[in-house]
């Protein structure tokens, strides 16, 4: 059994990196309104499954799967599900080409014009059929807007040879009026902390995954390690990247806004999210986080590997690049998920998900929903998961450490996941929640000044939408 779900964990690490990778440092990258404007349209050659994969993918088993009169799923998006840029083919991919007679249809759009050219499509009586949810941006705000329908009348959430815990978890979610509007087929960490075990040693201090495999991986130890190793004068900091701020929240069990039974819900003035704020303001205060203005507000990954900065907190997609040499020489490259709230009653974890929409008048929902079974059913087929294993070892090049601390973190994540809506509301104010959340920590700011800034927008915004999901959806 343990086999099986470090199995899970690889093929569910895939599933989700296959968006991440091509898609780049979306997310919680800089603002909620990322301003990358470039597509993932150009690709090189596809690799292809080999005889032997190609083999294992037909052993599994998907039902009573029948070929579609329209096997033909329109995808828009920013990247291409289709394998490309010489990333491996997913099983669930070949698995909806040969049990259903399907295919993907890429539609490009770019990050900045996904929405529009969206609508426009939608408008015009060309809608395409599946658009990714991953990023969270699409509920509530669009699903109120009717940018997308629900999938219920297309799949069974209820049927338990499709589901597993955490992307049934998920996709309930994302519900309004009783209705699905987004799957999650698989579940992923948002967040770890990459570092280097040669910067580590270099400096006399713990090793993270020992430190964790003791249950001492907590924040303070985090703060400890950190102090330790801060130097200003000799350009030594703690960490980098766009991703700590919120998803160390998340790690209280609480999200700064969050859905529950189709309800939208502030919890800006909740006691956990003030204890983590002003935890990273004393961060802030001590001068650890790298300064990002002093380096015009771009990352600095190659710090790692130069021994200049202590953790790079990112998503695990960052592992899946064919490059790695930016945290250092293989062998030094390691991770652990971020640290556990000593204060909350479990180890809770930031949770990204493998996830689609289902668009307004999409004209293959049928489709789209046998490709969503094939997804599911990749998750969780032990042919599948072995085919993911072998690829993300081989292709990837990811150490037997390295491997084994995912399986780990996988299921700390699986066990208690925490994921945050506020990309979900209108564009203005979602942004403003995000910036809100790193005033601490890039200009050391007190939470309760921000809060109190930004509190009265958030709840009108939040009061408007409740009013229209009532109106709407009930």
């Amino acid at each position: 059994m343990k086999k099986f779900n470090r199995l899970i964990a690889a093929a569910a690490a895939l599933s989700i990196t296959a968006s991440f990778t091509a898609c780049g440092e979306t997310g919680d990258s800089g603002s909620v309104n990322n301003s990358s404007t470039e597509t993932s349209a150009v690709s090189t050659a596809p690799k292809e499954l080999n005889e032997e994969d190609k083999a294992m993918v037909e052993q599994i088993d998907v039902g009573d799967a029948e070929k579609l009169e329209n096997g033909t799923v329109k995808w828009l998006s920013w990247y291409d599900i289709n394998p490309a840029d010489g990333k491996p083919k997913l099983a669930a991919l070949e698995l909806f080409e040969n049990n259903y007679g399907g295919k993907i249809e890429y539609i490009p759009t770019t990050w900045d014009t996904r929405f529009s050219d969206l609508s426009t499509q939608v408008l015009g009586g060309t809608s395409p059929d599946i658009f990714p949810g991953q990023e969270g941006d699409t509920y509530p705000s669009k699903v109120i807007s009717g940018m997308f329908d629900p999938w219920d009348d297309y799949l069974d959430f209820n049927d338990d040879s499709l589901w597993t815990e955490g992307p049934k978890r998920l996709s309930d979610v994302h519900m309004l009026g009783g209705k699905h509007y987004l799957v999650a087929t698989a579940t992923d960490s948002k967040c770890i902390m990459i570092y280097n075990k040669k910067t580590i040693e270099e400096n006399g201090l713990p090793n993270p995954a020992e430190l964790l495999e003791k249950g001492e991986w907590t924040w303070d130890a985090f703060k400890d390690m950190c102090m330790d190793y801060c130097d200003r004068e000799n350009d030594k900091f703690a960490y980098d990247s766009w991703y700590f701020e919120t998803n160390f929240l998340l790690t209280t069990g609480v999200a700064p806004i969050s859905s529950e039974n189709g309800v939208i819900k502030s919890n800006l003035m909740s006691n956990e999210i003030e204890r983590a704020e002003n935890f990273m303001y004393d961060l802030k205060k001590y001068d650890l986080p790298l300064p990002k203005a002093e380096f015009d507000w771009k990352e600095q990954p190659h710090r790692i590997s130069e021994g200049k900065t202590l953790f790079y907190p990112i998503g695990t997609w960052a592992l899946w690049e064919a490059d790695l040499s930016a945290y250092g020489e293989q062998g030094d490259i390691m991770f652990v998920p971020m640290p556990r709230d000593p204060k909350a009653d479990n180890y809770y974890l930031p949770a990204s998900m493998d996830a689609y929409v289902l668009c307004k008048s999409a004209g293959n929902p049928e489709g789209a929903a046998a490709f969503m079974k094939c997804k599911l059913i990749a998750a969780k087929d032990e042919n599948a998961l072995a085919l993911e294993e072998k690829q993300y070892r081989e292709d990837y090049g990811w150490t037997d450490e390295m491997v084994e601390m995912w399986y780990k973190v996988r299921e700390l994540t699986d066990a208690n996941p925490v994921i945050n809506i506020h990309a979900g509301l209108p564009t203005d104010v979602a942004n403003i929640v995000d910036d809100g959340i790193k005033q601490a920590s890039f200009n050391g700011t007190d939470w309760a000044v921000t809060r109190d800034n930004m509190n009265d927008l958030v709840n009108t915004t939040i009061d408007e939408l409740n009013a229209e999901i009532k109106e709407n959806f009930s």
